[in-house]
């Protein structure tokens, strides 16, 4: 009598909140499917709510998101010793520290199946010899798996044009993401009047008030600087208008100041910190316009759920952003780190709440047909199953029936 051990899957990122934010719904399908899935990041407890779903195992081992040559040997090799005990079939590792801890281990531990997926390049927007270290991360990374994979079609052109990976050997599934968006969540046709006027009296501000959001690290690299310059503009060009905001202000990749300060002492500026995932919808439920300035994204989330929302976008025409929104179709795009450029396109949408409502109704049918959490699931548990099929034809099957060989 011979049985087959259910085929294993080690999924990491360096910080859970990576995996929180993203995979829930996916690991738990994987496990639903058969797999025996494993769960590796950071500790915390972002982590620490994969242990209620059936069928996950968490490893909690540190990594920073910063080179650290000590920690990160020590990181290797606990990463190593789980993977040679636990003998995974597939490694499958996201952002970057993960990606180069991961894969290196996984190679170290003879792991058949080794995978990497790249959500954004920071090195778009670094120079000199720290462009050069993050190159060259990149590059190990990618030539220590088998197999790599970007969540935009634009990022994939970026990775192959700088050499960071053969062309052979990186690929984008379907439309692009890594998990897609949960569209009945972020459903523009659900009437959130409640949500809206909540967040609206919580701000104070007046119902019918125009409001104007953006949700993400306050950072350099998101635009920040650029948005305050902008905001000048837009505040004296619509005296009705509010801005609001979400999130953190990251010292790892600081704004100007004085940017910081246009904020807030502005009136009209509503500086409310991170939000919960739970509150996310009400945010957009809120929101007339959502503007996204940013430098780089590997295909920004924000703006997918925004879509599906039926907010219309302004962005930039950079990496990522090019695949999440259809330039004058379901958002505007302009040049990235140009305020007047931004500042015009808010005031001419913002004057033209019909022209909203057509790229409000086509992003979010954009977004449910291309960007779907089912869509998005689908087409990577069939690429699993491809690569099981290619390199473990004995495994091909989470379940293989028993054989009987007596």
């Amino acid at each position: 009598m011979k049985q087959h051990l259910p085929l294993r899957i080690l999924v990491m990122a360096t910080v859970p909140q990576t995996l929180a934010a993203f995979f829930p719904r996916q690991l738990r399908s994987l496990a639903e499917d058969g797999f025996d899935v494993h769960v590796v990041s950071s500790p915390g407890a972002d982590l620490d709510q994969f242990d209620r779903i059936n069928g996950l195992t968490t490893h909690a081992i540190p990594m920073e998101r910063q080179p650290h040559p000590l920690r990160d040997l020590v990181s290797l090799w606990k990463l190593v010793r789980l993977m040679r005990r636990l003998r995974p079939h597939i490694v499958h590792a996201h952002t970057p520290k993960a990606g180069l801890l991961g894969m290196t281990a996984a190679r170290l531990a003879r792991v058949p199946i080794r995978l990497y997926t790249i959500h954004g390049l920071p090195l778009e927007t670094r120079t000199g010899l720290w462009r050069k270290i993050l190159e060259g991360a990149e590059r190990a990374s990618a030539a220590l798996s088998s197999r790599c994979y970007t969540i935009s079609r634009s990022l994939q052109k970026v990775v192959v044009d700088l050499g960071l990976c053969p062309a052979s050997k990186v690929t984008t599934l379907g439309d692009g993401s890594c998990a897609g968006v949960d569209v009945n969540r972020f459903d523009g046709q659900v009437d959130r009047r409640h949500q809206r006027l909540a967040l609206r009296q919580r701000l104070g501000l007046p119902e019918n008030a125009l409001l104007l959001s953006f949700a993400g690290r306050l950072a350099r690299d998101k635009g920040i600087g650029v948005l305050a310059d902008a905001w000048l503009d837009i505040a004296r060009e619509l005296p009705e208008a509010h801005l609001l905001l979400a999130g953190e202000v990251d010292d790892t990749d600081p704004v100007p100041a004085a940017s910081l300060q246009i904020f807030r002492s502005h009136p009209r500026v509503h500086l409310i910190g991170n939000v919960s995932q739970d509150d996310i919808p009400a945010l957009y439920a809120a929101t007339d316009l959502f503007i996204l300035p940013t430098f780089r994204e590997g295909l920004s989330q924000v703006a997918l759920e925004a879509g599906a929302m039926g907010l219309p976008v302004v962005s930039t025409r950079v990496t990522g952003l090019v695949d999440a929104i259809r330039d004058g179709v379901t958002g505007v795009l302009v040049p990235a780190g140009q305020a007047l450029p931004l500042a015009q396109a808010v005031i001419a949408l913002a004057c033209d709440p019909q022209r909203r409502e057509e790229l409000g109704r086509a992003a979010r049918n954009y977004i449910r047909t291309s960007f779907s959490e089912e869509r998005v699931d689908q087409l990577w548990m069939a690429e699993y199953r491809h690569l099981i099929n290619d390199s473990l034809p004995d495994l091909r099957h989470p379940n293989p029936p028993v054989e009987n060989h007596a």
